[in-house]
């Protein structure tokens, strides 16, 4: 599925190809900016904490690194990203984007206008591909989940939530994929992908904080990932396992170190 332009979904952890294209859109048209600054990351600046915030058809984006920026315009998850050498790693240049829609428009169609900048700024092109390897997986472990079918679900409300200062990760009706979402973003450990067969919402509590042993600071971070792991099989009734896998990634073919001028 090669995005040789652009694609025109914009939707969470979507295939991209020009079958999802609207009927009467095209891959060189679509939604724009009315006016938009992108740019290298200043060197004064470089020690800012990244920003990105989007309100009534304007995005700032300070200190984004090329898989955030992807990440947030194409519903992907950042380590779905693959990119070029030089746009991984330390040392990997960051950007500050700065853009307004003609009118007050939803987050969505900010997307697509992001996703247009990124092909006309950056020259991206990019496809989707299934990688085979050895990965973390989520699988039920023996004797069954332990998980509790939400009594209702809300639309549009906040369906998991990190609590890092007491050790937590709440869900009110989440399903497995939205969990490891949570997880996942967190940077420790991971990714973790979910081969649970579990379809339903589930109303649950991880309190991963009593599993944390104490440990050196420069081991604190597996000790995090340990008692996550932990607390996932003794609370959850499930287990994280390596196991060999296909995963959908999302290949950069192209993209510009330098975005063309504003």
């Amino acid at each position: 599925m090669c995005l040789a332009a652009w694609c025109l979904t914009g939707g969470s952890h979507a295939a991209f190809s020009q079958s999802d294209q609207p009927a009467g859109r095209t891959p060189g048209a679509g939604p724009a900016f009315e006016v938009a600054s992108a740019k290298v990351t200043p060197a004064e600046a470089l020690s800012q904490i990244p920003v990105t915030k989007c309100e009534n058809g304007r995005l700032t984006m300070r200190k984004a690194s090329l898989a955030g920026i992807i990440s947030w315009a194409f519903g992907v998850m950042p380590f779905h990203v693959v990119l070029p050498s030089w746009a991984d790693g330390l040392g990997r240049p960051t950007y500050d984007i700065d853009a307004k829609a003609a009118d007050p428009v939803p987050q969505e169609r900010v997307k697509l206008m992001l996703q247009r900048l990124l092909v006309e700024r950056f020259q991206f092109a990019a496809h989707h591909e299934m990688r085979e390897g050895v990965y973390q997986v989520l699988r039920v472990a023996k004797g069954g989940p332990k998980l509790k079918e939400a009594a209702a679900v809300v639309p549009g409300t906040p369906t998991v939530k990190s609590d890092p200062a007491n050790s937590r990760i709440i869900c009110k009706g989440a399903s497995i994929a939205e969990f490891l979402d949570r997880l996942n973003l967190t940077g420790i450990g991971g990714p973790i992908y979910d081969q649970t067969g579990l379809s339903g919402r589930y109303d649950f509590t991880l309190d991963y904080g009593k599993y944390i042993e104490d440990s050196a600071p420069e081991h604190r971070l597996n000790a995090l990932m340990a008692a996550r792991i932990n607390a996932i099989r003794a609370e959850l009734g499930l287990e994280v396992v390596e196991a060999k896998t296909s995963v959908d990634v999302f290949v950069v073919d192209h993209v510009g170190k330098i975005p063309t001028a504003n």
